[in-house]
């Protein structure tokens, strides 16, 4: 029995009601329900009604005088009294009396009828107006029909609603993956484009040989035919004769020579009695008019001995030499021209691999080249001025479509929600990538990552079954329950109190709040939930 019933008001509502409920202290309670309460006018508050107490705990009883919400009541399961007596006890309603019993005597009674007098007419119809017209009948039966399917088709197919379901939303994202593409296969299909150029260009040369002004040198013999001085003389006793340091020369062209040997002891050469000696000589004019023949140094300048003391050069002297300069090319020369080619091609051929893109793909950052075939017409060491080099190289392109790659780590990151989860796809996914490599024959791998919102996993097909011809606000309460932060019904072309006819004409949006941050950046802050196993 309950010590203190709940009265309800006429417009009250179920969700204001289970509210109350809710806070009620006590399992037994009493409902009581006024003639014309909204809650009595369905069976499926009733439902909702011995649903949402059992969830609570609660026994209810309802109390109300009127027949039809007392029968609907019972048959939903509730305890049903007509009153609420002076100490909180349910009354029975009073049953309609019976019938008075009749006696054998007693005659039955006649119901009570209604007579029409008709009156005689003071004017006679005519044919005309008496004449059934079929064809104003068919028109007008057709334009009821007509109005009356608009009618029916404008309240079924016109209304729709629009249910923004604002989520509990958490960031989920995937970082560091790896995603191959190859040609031809999905999830991204790669095209390969393959060229090969070849040019021809004359370079000059920077290396040079650079000889200098250098003296020519050489060896003379000097011979001494004179005898050995006898004793006693002026020369008793000398060794011979001594030829001095500088000693100047001439060949048999003018060209003068000067003595470059000395001995410390004699200060020059010394030449011994009916001997001969070596001395080395140096051109006293550089260039190379001093590289003269042999036995042409003859003239010894100031000689004081005559013919018995000769001079002569056995062998023709050298290394005299005229300044000038050769040009050479080096093989710097060959690597700077091999350099500048392969980069002039490589230039050409990666601007008609760009040229070549079609719409929307984009092409590989890395131009695979295939290695140099190189050549050139003198060699290094040669002694030319310039020389020719010709380069031929191949390149390859690999074209793929930014669309695709997008596509493919929105798959990656779908695949890895979460059982109890889905991804909130009218929030936008993020993805950010790039090329990590690119090998021969097209295939290239990209590392990037992808974030988004997701949220509990929701029924739309369930939600739809549930709330399609209801009530307005039986729709938004039933939506509350869900596992969500907040709910909105926007209805058009305008507000009607029960939610279109047709599932199909109910949008579900699943949203994240509006003022919620990129899911990229929430989720530098917070751990993405783990991935289900079953993936």
């Amino acid at each position: 029995m309950a010590t203190n019933p709940i009265y309800v008001e006429t417009e009250e509502e179920i969700p204001e009601l289970v509210e109350r409920l809710r806070r009620y202290h006590g399992e037994d309670t009493m409902l009581v329900l006024p003639m014309r309460s909204r809650i009595g006018q369905s069976r499926f508050n009733f439902q909702l009604l011995r649903n949402y107490s059992a969830r609570l705990g609660k026994r209810v009883t309802v109390v109300c005088d009127d027949p039809a919400v007392q029968k609907m009541a019972s048959e939903s399961g509730f305890p049903v009294f007509g009153a609420v007596g002076p100490e909180g006890q349910g009354i029975p309603s009073e049953a309609d009396p019976a019938p008075p019993v009749r006696k054998w005597w007693q005659r039955k009674q006649a119901a009570e009828t209604t007579h029409v007098g008709v009156g005689a007419p003071r004017k006679l119809l005519t044919k005309t107006a008496t004449e059934i017209k079929p064809g104003r009948f068919l028109l007008y039966v057709t334009a009821i029909t007509l109005i009356l399917v608009g009618v029916f088709a404008a309240a079924v197919f016109v209304p729709s609603a629009s249910v923004t379901l604002v989520a509990q939303a958490q960031p989920f994202t995937q970082k560091d993956v790896e995603i191959q593409a190859q040609p031809g296969k999905p999830p991204i299909k790669v095209r390969t484009v393959s060229l090969s150029r070849s040019t021809s260009q004359g370079f000059k040369v920077t290396g040079s040989i650079e000889v200098p002004l250098a003296p020519s040198t050489g060896q003379v013999t000097y011979t001494n035919d004179f005898p050995i001085p006898r004793c006693p003389g002026g020369s008793c006793g000398s060794p011979g004769i001594v030829m001095p340091y500088g000693q100047r020369l001439m060949n048999t062209n003018g060209i003068e020579f000067a003595q470059t040997s000395s001995d410390p002891k004699w200060g020059g050469v010394l030449v011994p009695w009916k001997s001969s000696a070596n001395a080395n000589v140096i051109a006293v004019i550089p260039g190379s008019a001093g590289n003269v023949g042999d036995s042409t140094i003859r003239t010894i300048e100031d000689d004081h001995y005559g013919p018995q003391l000769s001079v002569t050069n056995r062998q023709a002297t050298g290394g005299g030499t005229d300044p000038s300069s050769t040009p050479q090319m080096t093989v710097s020369d060959f690597d700077a021209a091999r350099a500048q080619l392969e980069q002039s091609l490589h230039q050409t051929i990666a601007q008609e691999l760009g040229a070549a893109t079609q719409q929307g793909e984009k092409l590989s950052e890395t131009v695979i080249f295939g290695p140099p075939q190189f050549s050139t017409d003198h060699q290094p060491q040669d002694k030319v001025p310039s020389f020719t080099g010709t380069m031929t190289v191949s390149g390859e392109g690999d074209y793929y479509v930014d669309a695709e790659v997008i596509q493919a780590f929105k798959t990656y990151l779908a695949q890895r929600v979460p059982n109890n989860q889905q991804l909130l796809t009218e929030s936008p996914i993020q993805v950010q990538y790039r090329l990590l490599s690119a090998a021969k024959g097209g295939y290239l791998v990209f590392v990037g990552s992808a974030s988004a919102y997701v949220a509990p996993k929701l029924d739309e097909a369930k939600i739809r079954a549930q709330i399609v011809g209801r009530p307005v606000q039986q729709a938004r309460f039933y939506l509350s329950t869900l596992p969500i932060r907040s709910v909105a019904i926007k209805e058009s072309p305008m507000a009607l109190p029960l939610m279109p006819l047709l599932d199909r004409r109910i949008e579900l949006h699943y949203v994240v709040e509006s003022n919620a941050p990129s899911a990229e950046a929430a989720a530098q802050g917070t751990p993405s939930p783990s991935p289900s196993p079953s993936h």
